[in-house]
């Protein structure tokens, strides 16, 4: 029996603000190159509010660069951290030329928010909604283009033919299909959604970096996974609401039950693994608000300054008090952005030919630790990177259906539905892999995990899609488990 195939040029894998930047700019530059773009939906780009740009008088590329590497600790590529810092400002330039209008003061320069580890206040954003408005913009200018579609479709196998990428396996709509495609770009996101308590949705499974250990890619800072400090407990119906930072220099504070505020004013501004730190140990030691957190108090924050800076949030948060003075959330870490990723150069080639990666799935550019509103920057710039790249790679077109039938059939099908196994994971890295992390930690969860695998493939489900999913899943919680 046949499996269903699909040819094209270059294959993005994730829907997301840095697959839409790659494929906009394969167009802009391969007119002639079909472009196939393969997401389920539930990605994190929508929520992006800004990024970093040095675009102050006293701000600059090396200013930013020296932020960027002194929050890594060394441990980020000096050659990629220069792409991402130097292109900033022609990313901000590239938005406006197709209407994205980001806020000004009356004086005309950007009303820029200053973030977690900036020197300087550097987050240029229209409103709160840039990567909303961003991605619409650029879904609309893809989606009248006959020579891109967009799939519904998960990929989790990638194949090569004499050691360059050939294509990859997917499912869309149940059904397998073997996608013909000399170049492939990694845009698959982070894998924070894998935790239970995560800012992400759970569709963030980092299935990318199974697949590129899978295609012999290697990985690298995988042990750093960074926790957004303020993600909300308590009110209930905010569970999981991330708390947007800057307004720490905007009035707010971190409060634990003593009523002790966690920053003081002498305080160097503090990056946000610190900031996350700080808040697991004052819980730690006796400052638990009630539900594992401390409270972030808003009402030191003006509120007319509230209402126009972050106006969705003062829409969403602004009705729970009767009262503005009375306006606080109880916040704690969750499991944010994973730090580490794919390979890549500054060009978001890695080292296998044909196959690129951009945003998240990639690493490289962070390091021991993020500034806010990196991940922001990260994506427009190597999703462009990935986009010029796969627009000057001319591979050779082949047929992978051959190869996809013989891999399928090695995978067992049980009668079980399973739905337990991703929540399992998530349990597992909650307890084991958090803002604080051990090497008994490690072992304790890589061994639980072991446990979990093999019970996968004694037990496997009843769908070869859901076992391929739990198979990338766990690989990918190996990695961000090792220590």
């Amino acid at each position: 029996m046949g499996i269903k195939t699909c040819n094209c040029d270059v294959l993005i894998v994730g829907g997301g603000l840095s697959g839409l930047q790659s494929a906009i700019t394969i167009r802009e530059k391969s007119p002639s190159k079909k472009v196939v773009i393969a997401d389920l939906g539930g990605g994190a780009s929508s929520e992006v509010m800004g990024f970093c740009a040095p675009m102050g008088a006293e701000d600059s590329p090396e200013c930013f660069i020296e932020d960027t590497l002194r929050a890594g600790a060394g441990e980020n590529n000096p050659e990629i951290v220069s792409r991402l810092c130097r292109d900033a400002s022609s990313v901000v330039a590239t938005l406006e030329k197709i209407g994205i209008v980001f806020d000004h003061k009356p004086d005309g320069s950007y009303d820029m928010l200053r973030s977690l580890g900036s020197t300087y206040h550097r987050v240029v954003h229209y409103k709160t909604l840039t990567g909303e408005t961003a991605m619409a913009k650029y879904k609309a200018t893809l989606e009248s283009d006959n020579l891109v579609e967009f799939h519904k479709a998960r990929i989790v196998k990638l194949f090569k033919k004499n050691g360059k990428i050939a294509g990859a396996l997917g499912f869309k709509d149940g059904e397998a299909v073997a996608y013909n495609a000399p170049s492939v770009v990694l845009a698959t996101g982070g894998g924070a959604g894998l935790y239970s308590f995560s800012s992400w949705t759970k569709m963030l499974q980092g299935s990318g970096y199974a697949m590129a250990i899978d295609a012999g890619v290697e990985l690298t800072g995988m042990n750093r996974v960074q926790f957004e400090p303020c993600v909300a407990v308590f009110p209930e119906q905010f569970y999981g609401f991330p708390i947007i930072t800057t307004m720490l220099f905007e009035g707010a504070k971190l409060i634990d039950a003593k009523g002790n505020s966690l920053l003081k004013p002498d305080m160097p501004t503090p990056a946000k693994r610190q900031l996350a730190e700080m808040i697991a140990s004052a819980v730690a030691n006796g400052g638990d608000c009630g539900h594992g957190g401390v409270w972030f108090d808003i009402s030191g924050v003006d509120e007319k300054l509230f209402e126009t800076k972050y106006p969705e949030y003062y829409k969403k948060l602004r009705p729970i008090v009767a009262d503005y003075k009375d306006l606080r959330i109880e916040v704690k870490p969750a499991a944010h952005t994973t730090l580490g990723g794919v390979v890549i150069n500054a060009k978001a080639e890695t080292s296998v030919a044909g196959l690129f990666a951009a945003g998240e799935a990639s690493g490289g550019v962070h390091g021991k630790d993020r500034i806010g509103g990196n991940a922001g920057l990260e994506i427009f710039v190597f999703g462009r990177a990935s986009g010029e790249s796969a627009s000057e790679y001319n591979g050779e077109s082949c047929d992978i259906s051959a190869d996809c039938q013989e891999f399928l059939a090695t995978i067992p099908v049980g009668s079980d539905v399973r739905h337990d196994i991703l929540a399992n994971v998530g349990n597992i890295l909650d307890t084991y892999v958090g803002v604080y992390r051990k090497p008994e930690d490690s072992q304790k969860c890589l061994a639980e995990l072991a446990k979990i695998r093999a019970d996968l493939q004694a037990n496997p489900p009843n769908n070869k899609e859901h076992y391929l999913t739990c198979c990338n899943a766990l690989t990918t919680a190996e990695q961000l488990a090792k220590f």
